[in-house]
């Protein structure tokens, strides 16, 4: 019996080591040789596309990132497709526009984990709890006090609700270290669920209209979702390319560091999580105006706060763009590719996914493709 149990250590200890031995092969006679030829391809496309990118980082380069000529085609040709998905996205697919919506959502959803956990690297698991702050808060408005109120009155205070409940959450939480933030965020969302579940008043909230919260319209409603993703998604990368992007990262990589410095950590940390705070309260008002119903399995569950870091994840953390990217993958992949199958094996096939990019692609797929487009030159031809 010690001998197998022994056998079966010594053959468990060696799994990593052969995963990571498979990768690099991967990566040396597989990606490498493709990359190679893709910059022997697009040197030229580069090259002729580069006056255009000067132009850009010129004037907004210093503020958002420089890109060569293939980057700027790549964001150019996503913003152009994205403005235009009313067009030509209901002749693809009738599902497609809501699901572009949908993504639309969860792209800020990831983009805001991503600004105070991928940059940061305090993994917060309960993120969601945000969200459902924002949720139900315009849900009770709604249902409770006047179903008349507009949105710009239900939507501030939906989005302060989430900023405080963000500051009470941040403010005891990031001054431990350790996986003791990551505990506390697990937990509290798991007791705003059953805080949820306990109280009729508060879970299983009646669906409800209201003109001034949400369309039925698919076209009107997936602008409704895009602009303001669009809008955060230059506010976040904004922030993370300033002095306090810097500083975020400094933490992540060494906080003792940034403390013998003379800068205070967990003041900037929790200057992250109430950063964070807005735009997921954002996103939690733009749900419910999605969905046009509050319930505790769409706004509250833990596995919302784990598919906002599988995106993150897919996408390339600690970039803000990659999230999103991962975000639209996701859930372009869950419901129009696997659409077809049972919600167990589609989620099977999307968390294989988060293990191969983990294994394969650590930085991420938009990262990894960012990168290597950033690589392209006209002397690689």
């Amino acid at each position: 019996m010690i001998s197998t149990i022994l056998l079966l250590g010594t053959i468990l200890s060696t799994v990593p080591g052969r995963i990571e031995d498979v990768a690099g092969s991967v990566r040396r006679n597989v990606l490498l040789p493709i990359g190679q030829t893709l910059d022997r391809l697009l040197a030229p496309v580069d090259r002729a596309l580069q006056p255009v990118a000067d132009g850009y980082n010129r004037r907004l380069g210093t503020y958002f990132g420089e890109m060569t000529g293939l980057q700027f085609a790549l964001i150019f040709g996503a913003l152009i497709a994205l403005l235009t998905a009313g067009l030509w996205a209901p002749l693809v697919s009738g599902s497609l526009l809501r699901t572009l919506a949908l993504a639309s959502i969860w792209a800020i959803f990831a983009m805001s984990w991503d600004i105070q956990s991928g940059y940061t690297g305090y993994i917060s698991f309960g993120h969601s709890v945000l969200s459902a702050a924002a949720g139900y808060t315009t849900a009770l408005l709604l249902v409770h006090v006047n179903p008349e109120l507009s949105l710009w009155i239900t939507a501030p205070i939906s989005v302060l609700a989430a900023l405080v409940l963000g500051l009470l959450i941040a403010l005891p939480s990031l001054r431990l270290e350790g996986p003791y933030f990551s505990l506390i965020t697990f937990v509290a969302v798991l007791l705003f669920y059953r805080l949820t579940t306990a109280f009729t008043s508060l879970g299983g909230i009646p669906g409800f209209s209201s003109p001034d919260v949400f369309t039925w319209d698919p076209t009107m409603r997936y602008y409704y979702m895009l602009v303001p993703m669009l809008l955060i998604a230059l506010a976040l990368t904004f922030m993370a390319r300033s002095n306090l992007g810097m500083i975020l990262v400094a933490i992540r990589e060494n906080e003792s560091a940034v403390s013998a410095a003379g800068i205070n950590p967990t003041k900037f940390k929790i200057w992250s999580f109430a950063l964070s705070s807005i735009p997921m309260g954002i996103g939690g008002v733009l749900l419910v105006g999605f969905t046009g119903n509050v319930d505790p399995h769409t706004f509250v569950i833990v596995d919302n706060s784990i598919e906002m870091i599988a995106m993150a994840v897919i996408g390339g953390m600690s970039s803000i763009l990659g999230p999103l990217g991962g975000a639209f993958l996701f859930e372009f992949l869950n419901h129009e590719v696997l659409h077809g199958f049972s919600t167990p094996v589609r989620y099977l096939f999307l968390w294989g996914l988060v293990l191969l990019v983990l294994v394969f692609a650590r930085d991420g797929l938009f990262r990894m493709i960012w990168h290597r487009l950033g690589a392209v030159r006209g002397e690689n031809e």
